[in-house]
């Protein structure tokens, strides 16, 4: 007699982000994440009490994945490499990537802060910005981090095609990142003229290099 198999939690969530991968949030219904696994959609319910359960545990998954490719090691140089992982992300999971803001605003707002909580931690010793002003350097991870996020957008599209050679990839980031620090770097009198144009609650995001002028949502600027 066969023996039966077991549909854990993370068994059903990896079916999700695969039918997420491939077809969109579309792909995520009962019966098709049921077809991936090979099972009715008892196990499904199982471990989810609704549909948006799974979801926001396949957008958990996915999000997971993404830092793993903006954290890992490609060239050596931390923060060069998160921007070569983000845009690598983009490249391999174009529909992915392009699935990843769904959900509640302030559920979207989490994992975005979460995600750049845990790789800004990587960089509190970068030996370029050391001597720099929180001003100064937020201001370089703000513009670096835009234009990686644009790269990432036009290679998800497929507006970009040049951006989804690994070899430009790996040269140009690197060059583009020395670029914006080195040009910004001892420009402090008019960094200060460009931010006194910002808010309070501004500033304070800038200077903690928020990109998109993201902030803790359990921990709102007063």
């Amino acid at each position: 007699m066969p023996k039966k198999t077991k549909y854990t939690k993370s068994t059903v969530i990896e079916a999700g982000l695969d039918q997420l991968k491939e077809h969109g949030w579309e792909g995520i219904t009962p019966k098709m994440v049921a077809k991936r696994l090979g099972s009715s959609t008892m196990p499904i319910f199982s471990h989810f009490t609704t549909m948006e359960e799974l979801k926001s545990a396949v957008l958990d998954r996915a999000w997971e994945i993404f830092a793993e490719y903006t954290l890992k090691n490609y060239t050596g140089d931390a923060w060069v490499d998160q921007a070569i992982g983000y845009i690598f992300f983009a490249r391999d999971h174009a529909l992915l990537f392009n699935c990843m803001h769904y959900g509640k605003p302030e559920e979207i707002q989490k994992r975005k802060f979460a995600f750049w909580e845990l790789v800004y931690k990587e960089l509190e010793d970068y030996h370029p910005f050391q001597g720099l002003s929180s001003e100064l350097i937020g201001w370089i991870r703000i513009i670096r981090g835009q234009l990686t996020h644009g790269i990432a957008t036009s290679v998800s599209t497929g507006f970009a095609l040049v951006w989804t050679n690994e070899e430009v990839i790996k040269q140009m980031m690197p060059l583009c990142s020395e670029i914006i620090c080195k040009g910004i770097s001892g420009k402090e009198d008019e960094i200060k003229r460009v931010s006194a144009n910002l808010t309070p609650e501004e500033r304070a995001k800038v200077s903690r290099g928020a990109i998109d002028g993201l902030s803790n949502p359990d921990k709102r600027d007063k």
